[in-house]
């Protein structure tokens, strides 16, 4: 144990001293020790030293809810909270005056009885928690139960604390597991993955609960949706108080390289093109001379075109200067040109871009490895967890090159609106920590980037599991057949095998080579995961035998039958060493969970692709030092060494790929809070845009009473519509009003009743006004902003992005003022027209509000969603 731990090891003695004296207390009195706890912390000046004195008895009494629970039902003299709960949950009932909280309720569809009590591990874990730290624990530790204890102490503030995971799957099922020890203790717990993205009523309630589940996705992506809300009530998140990640690793680390992005607004299809060019670079690449022609590396999915190749492609195409600039920065005053010569410009760099992306398609990306073709649409796998990703598309038209390429629908893509990486989200936090199997290989990581401390908390029981030696190959063949002959022969012995691959296509080549044996066995992948709960319930019962990819490994639960452990549990067998370390240990920790016994073994050969990550002469030295080999154990002590510099190559590569990736967004990231900080204090206060807008009247030297005279013609205008709606229909509360700007189309939504006082009318309109035209312009210069970003940069454009956001600050305040100058509001005068024959003329209004798919009163025949009302219908996808 490390001296750290060492220091912490008395509090451990100390809260376990206060469980014992807490037997001897009723139900009600260990209720009414925790609401004491909880209202001295929230008297004091101080909440978070008063949290961390009140650590010992806050985690004291958790230890005895736990206890209570495992032994039967806890009855409780019955309060408010507890009849609300017994209206709406199994595990809570009132009989007279009492509260029955019951220790068996329904997990996922699934009885489930609580029978867990923390030990001294877990209490140590959660101190380690509590204090910001991110924790090791091997698996099968009981992670679920060790978040109890912060999550309680953290949650007495009631300013919210947020439990990620990985998946809707476990942040379910760890909030239907714990639920009712929080709410027994009075505190109130809910899960956004019970709700819909788009029922914003609930996911309210849901982030004002004490405590609240989620996935990290989930949470990232209602913070963006936020910052795009246009009314107050429509924003769900409250703060970022502190956040407790599962899996931090896989979370902090894994996915930080893929930014999270809202996409919306303009949709478009760009198939034709990719269509148009799949023979052309299809014959490129079948071409004799092909290897002059372009070049590609798997191992960095990139692909590119040779000078020849770009020379080879302008011919065929009949663009002799198609690759003659390729980035709009390389064009002295692009910005200045003809709006025809930049559309010409631009539309060749959309056709190299189309060319690059089937390039890539056809000689990178890979059917059954990168992603799978899942009836008529591609869906992507992660390469980290193995799972499918049906949600995300690839960027830069990457996807609609493999859609393509499949010959599936191409399906639209659309631009993105807002965008943030993981690690500035979770920098809004006051505090972060979390928890995993594999922390240590990444701590150095977790601390420059997060300022994470990590430790490992040792495991309760000692760990039995035998982790056999590498087992090295000279041939693929080779190496596979001692993998059938050792799943046989554990079968034989009565133990069941989870057997590892690389992906989806490594998986079924393994299975095959079962299937040819006449053996019987379950696959785990992104194709079958809808049986996951039943495959990983048979994975360790007998000698049962389950062929996965890494979907197998993190936060698989499976638990070896009294016979396989009796016959020495589960062996996992690793048929290739994965991209990193942790996904070998994650997958290895299926095993020997608890105590129990077991096995873990892998296999490798020269032939392996993780060798590519050697350098040419790491790779010819490997071969030279195997060769002089006098036995096969030599062969493998020569060999080991270039297996796990190899890995390490890779691990390093991933590493500066998420640093690269970070890099645009590190630069935006003050930018985006300064920016979404204006935003909301519009957003909230329509007070704030009288004080913003007056600043940029100054600036602009426009005169406040033209700008005054323009907005009580539009309020007037304004108020005319208003009445004439509420005569068809008294029961309006918001109206959306049409108005537009140099053939701009916009919308604003307002209140009838304010519309109408003749006290407050005009000045409720000039602030309503002024705040929903900042934000709309605000929005759609940020949009392009982000568009800009999501590009794949050079790095000169990536070190101006500082000068291109300045600029569009000062150009939001000249389109706002613009804006609030010269928009006019249609229909007003246009019922009074007498109709003429063949005239189109604007309907009048007949309904509480112009619906987004009744006519636009314009007259175009268009639904005003798709006219002046566009800005109310605004698509956004993940």
């Amino acid at each position: 144990m490390s001296n750290l731990l060492d220091k912490f090891l008395p509090i451990v003695n100390d809260i376990n001293s206060v469980f014992y004296q807490l037997k001897n207390r009723s139900n009600d009195e260990l209720r009414n020790e925790f609401y004491r706890i909880e209202q001295n912390v929230n008297k004091s000046d101080s909440k978070s030293k008063a949290q961390d004195l009140s650590l010992v008895n806050t985690f004291a009494i958790v230890k005895e809810v736990a206890r209570r629970f495992s032994e039967g039902n806890i009855i409780v003299q019955a309060n408010s909270y507890d009849k609300f709960l017994s209206e709406n949950f199994d595990f809570v009932s009132i009989n007279g005056n009492n509260a029955i909280y019951k220790n068996r309720w329904d997990v996922g569809g699934v009885p489930f009885q609580w029978n867990m009590v923390h030990y001294d591990e877990q209490l140590l874990g959660g101190i380690m928690l509590h204090f910001g730290y991110a924790i090791e624990m091997a698996t099968g530790e009981g992670k679920t139960l060790v978040a109890t204890l912060p999550v309680l102490l953290n949650a007495l503030t009631h300013e919210g604390v947020h439990l990620m995971t990985v998946n809707d799957y476990l942040s379910k099922r760890d909030f239907q597991i714990t639920r009712p020890l929080y709410m027994f203790l009075g505190l109130r717990v809910d899960c956004i993955e019970c709700y819909s993205l788009y029922d914003k009523k609930r996911r309210k309630d849901a982030y004002k609960a004490d405590i609240t589940f989620g996935t990290n996705s989930s949470f990232t992506f209602d913070y963006l949706y936020d910052h795009l809300a246009i009314r107050p009530e429509d924003c769900v998140q409250q703060k970022h108080h502190f956040a407790i990640i599962d899996e931090i690793d896989s979370i902090l680390i894994d996915e930080a390289d893929t930014p999270h992005i809202v996409g919306g607004g303009e949709y478009y299809n760009d198939g034709a093109i990719y269509k148009e060019n799949l023979p052309i670079v299809k014959e490129l690449i079948e071409s004799e001379n092909s290897q002059t022609l372009y070049q590609f590396d798997k191992l960095t999915h990139s692909a590119s075109f040779t000078i020849n190749g770009k020379k080879w492609l302008s011919e065929k195409k009949g663009v002799p200067d198609l690759f003659e600039n390729e980035r709009t920065y390389q064009i002295e005053n692009f910005d200045l040109l003809e709006p025809n010569k930049r559309q010409e410009i631009l539309e060749k760099l959309h056709l190299q871009n189309a060319l690059i992306r089937l390039l890539e398609a056809l000689t990178v990306y890979e059917r059954d490895v990168d992603y799978i073709v899942d009836g008529n649409r591609i869906i992507i796998i992660d390469n980290y967890t193995g799972r499918a990703k049906p949600s995300q598309r690839w960027e830069h038209g990457l996807h609609t090159a493999i859609e393509v390429k499949e010959s599936v629908e191409i399906r639209d893509d659309f631009n993105g609106i807002a965008v943030i990486s993981l690690k500035n989200y979770f920098k809004l936090y006051e505090k972060v920590s979390g928890m995993s199997g594999t922390v240590l290989p990444v701590a150095d990581e977790l601390l420059t980037t997060y300022g994470l401390n990590s430790i490992t908390i040792p495991t309760h029981l000692p760990m039995i599991r035998v982790d056999e030696p590498l087992r090295v190959f000279r041939t693929m063949e080779q190496k596979d057949e001692a993998i059938i002959d050792l799943i046989i022969k554990n079968h034989q012995a009565g133990r069941p095998s989870l057997v590892g691959c690389l992906n989806i296509k490594r998986s079924e080549h393994i299975s095959n080579l079962l299937a040819d044996r006449d053996i019987d066995f379950n696959r785990l992948d992104a194709k079958t995961t809808k049986e996951e709960a039943i495959t990983v319930a048979k994975a360790g019962i007998g000698n049962a035998i389950t062929v996965s990819t890494s979907v197998g490994g993190r936060g698989t639960d499976i638990k070896p039958s009294d016979d396989a452990i009796t016959n020495g549990g589960l062996l996992v067998i690793g048929t290739d060493l994965f991209d990193s370390v942790r996904v070998d240990r994650q997958l290895k920790g299926r095993s020997g969970r608890q105590g129990n016994p077991g096995t873990s073994v892998f296999f490798v050969s020269l032939e392996d692709v993780i060798l590519k990550n050697l350098s040419e002469e790491d790779r010819q030295a490997l071969l030279s030092d195997v060769e002089s080999a006098v036995n096969e154990e030599q062969f493998t002590i020569r060999a080991l060494p270039y297996f796990k510099k190899a890995q390490a190559n890779r691990e390093d590569y991933l590493k500066e790929c998420r640093e690269n990736v970070a890099k645009k967004d590190d630069i935006i990231a003050p930018h985006r809070l300064t920016f979404y900080s204006q935003r909301n204090k519009l957003l909230y206060d329509a007070s704030e845009s009288d004080g913003f807008v007056n600043l940029i009247i100054q600036e602009h030297s426009v005169s406040s009473d033209s700008m005054n005279d323009h907005l009580k013609d539009l309020y007037l205008k304004t108020k005319q519509l208003v009445i004439r709606s509420l005569r068809n229909n008294r029961n309006i509360k918001i109206i959306s009003v049409p108005f537009s700007e140099n053939r701009h189309p916009y919308a604003i939504l307002l209140n009838t009743s304010s519309i109408v006082d003749e006290t407050l009318g005009f000045n409720y309109f000039s602030q309503e006004y002024k705040r929903q035209i900042s934000l709309r312009v605000f929005d759609n210069y940020w949009k392009d902003f982000v568009m800009y970003i999501m590009e794949e940069l050079d790095n000169n454009e990536i070190q101006s992005l500082d000068t291109r956001y300045t600029k569009m600050m000062t150009n939001i305040k000249s389109t706002i003022i613009r804006r609030l100058l010269r928009s006019t509001i249609l229909f007003s005068e246009v019922y009074k027209k007498e109709q003429r024959p063949n005239e189109r003329v604007s309907r009048p209004l007949n309904s509480n509000i112009i619906l987004p798919d009744s006519p636009c009163p314009c007259g175009s025949q268009k639904k005003f969603c798709e006219c002046h009302g566009r800005n109310i219908r605004r698509k956004r996808r993940r």
